[in-house]
């Protein structure tokens, strides 16, 4: 299978990434922010296992294809330029989080194992529910 772009099971974007990693199809939307892969099936068992550690507005939020395939908000961790992630208190009131990476001192490197970048508390920046490309761009990504 070769990656290509397609549409968007979630928002009905043309902006949504198709690929097989390991022998499974993913789906990673551009456009929405949303992401899926051909195991996440509606109360299958993975599912029920990923939703006891994820935060409860993910689950909140999350949608169900016809292919009752579950898609949920993508985490973005890119570790010289920050990370995207959706924030807020429930399916009414959340929207997309931007934070940019800025690099470690000699000293924090030795506290955090080498690690020569870390999140920047102070350029946290909210963006609305649609704006997912956005928060992507400030972060560097795009």
């Amino acid at each position: 299978m070769d990656d290509k772009l397609t549409i968007c099971k979630h928002c009905g974007s043309d902006a949504c990434y198709e690929h097989k990693q390991q022998e499974i199809i993913i789906w990673s939307c551009m456009g929405c922010g949303f992401t899926t892969n051909e195991l996440m099936i509606d109360e299958s068992q993975l599912v029920k296992e990923t939703e006891e550690v994820m935060p409860e507005l993910y689950k909140d939020i999350k949608f169900v294809d016809d292919k009752k395939q579950i898609w949920y908000p993508t985490v973005i961790n890119i570790q010289d330029k920050g990370t995207v992630f959706v924030n807020g208190t429930d399916k009414d009131n959340w929207g997309w989080a931007g934070i940019k990476a800025i690099e470690t001192t000699d000293e924090e490197k030795e506290k955090l194992k080498g690690a020569t970048h870390k999140s920047d508390p102070k350029t946290l920046k909210m963006f609305d529910q649609k704006s997912f490309d956005e928060a992507c761009a400030y972060i560097g990504l795009i």
